[in-house]
């Protein structure tokens, strides 16, 4: 999907930050660039730590949106737990209309 459909979907779903999924918390929704030299995990470290962002990463045009789980395994680990938007939905019975 497209950078602005990505966002759509990111703040349509915004709402389900704090959910519980299973044993996990919903930490964050965000849209994530498919870059073939960066993985979603890196871009959740890079976006949470506040790091410098590769430049390369502002010229892609495919998207997917992402869902953190589990942000103290983040902040006490460094670990990155996360699904994709549509099997989040899809576990949560959520119906996209």
């Amino acid at each position: 999907m497209t950078r602005i459909e990505a966002g759509e979907r990111t703040r349509k779903y915004n709402y389900l930050v704090g959910k519980p999924l299973g044993n996990d918390f919903i930490a964050a929704i965000m849209p994530v660039p498919i870059h073939p030299e960066i993985n979603v995990e890196e871009i959740f470290t890079i976006v949470f730590n506040h790091l410098p962002q590769d430049q390369s990463l502002s010229s892609c045009d495919e998207f997917i949106v992402a869902v953190m789980l589990n942000y103290q395994e983040f902040m006490d680990h460094g670990t990155v737990i996360w699904k994709h938007l549509d099997d989040v939905l899809e576990s949560l019975g959520i119906n996209e209309d």
